[in-house]
């Protein structure tokens, strides 16, 4: 991680939630990185109050890590659960839309991935056709849609965890108006529009496990996440937060980057993830 350099905060700020800046109370651990995704060392006390980081857990990271590529990943990777088991995930979409955000599309397939302690995987399809177009050859991979919804939580989940990743080297900036409007939307979402997300892909999926010997135990190393917050060009404060070929992007300081971000990954292609207002509609989402 790129440590930050200082920048001025409300002092009455500092004691209280770096989110919603109340005065606690502060009982519980924040795992900056949610554990079911292999943290247990990165954490803050007494920055998140215990309201804060119930919905956090609740509305922003289960719908991430269940929902999104990351719970892909998640599975894929064999990080397994708080009580030792192997992740399975259902990446179906509700069979209506509800909310103020569009959650279904038609061209989705909606599938479950379990994986299994050989090293295994099996599909979880529900849909007699779709089983049918995969024996007869008419159907050779999988979509993932990012719907709106899809993107607005993966959004704030990358806000929260780049302001988090900030705070446990500098609580100032974390709470500095630069990033009121992360932080705002990371907590409440409330939105006119997304904001926009950043993807590229690298390495091979051969490289992400890795195979050795300790004595008489064969040990798998995997390589979960990792990630960088990173100051471009004196203007941008950039989230990178990688798992397995994925690699997402975010601006923390601006929702709406110039495009000379792309050269903070050079030799990447960074792809733009979004959904302009006029997509959605004239619609506002306010979760509390």
């Amino acid at each position: 991680m790129t440590r930050p350099a200082t920048h001025a905060a409300d002092e009455s700020s500092i004691g209280t939630c770096l989110f919603c800046k109340s005065t606690g109370p502060f009982t519980t651990t924040e795992h900056v990185i949610p554990e079911s995704l292999g943290n247990d060392d990165l954490t803050l006390q007494g920055e998140i109050c215990d309201s804060c980081q119930k919905y956090f857990g609740k509305e922003v990271e289960r719908i991430a890590l269940s929902k999104t590529p990351l719970a892909f990943w998640r599975a894929f990777l064999g990080i397994k659960t708080k009580k030792g088991h192997l992740p399975s995930v259902d990446l179906s979409q509700p069979r209506k839309q509800t909310g103020f955000l569009p959650s279904v599309h038609p061209i989705h397939d909606n599938v479950g991935y379990t994986f299994h302690d050989d090293g295994s995987a099996s599909a979880d399809i529900n849909d007699p056709q779709m089983v049918q177009d995969i024996r007869e050859g008419r159907k050779t991979s999988f979509r993932l849609v990012m719907t709106p919804k899809m993107l607005h939580v993966l959004g704030r989940f990358l806000c929260k965890v780049g302001i988090e990743l900030i705070c446990t080297t500098d609580r100032r900036r974390a709470r500095s108006a630069a990033l009121a409007r992360a932080r705002h939307y990371a907590r409440f979402g409330e939105v006119e529009g997304l904001w926009p997300i950043f993807q590229f892909s690298t390495g091979r999926l051969a490289d992400l496990k890795h195979s050795k010997q300790e004595g008489n135990e064969a040990v798998e190393e995997v390589l979960c996440y990792s990630y960088a917050v990173l100051d471009f060009g004196n203007r941008y404060l950039l989230f990178r937060f990688t798992i397995g070929t994925d690699n997402w992007v975010i601006c923390l300081n601006d929702p709406y980057p110039h495009p000379e971000i792309r050269n903070a990954f050079p030799d990447c292609h960074l792809n733009l993830v979004w959904y302009s207002k006029g997509q959605l509609g004239d619609r506002k989402e306010s979760s509390r």
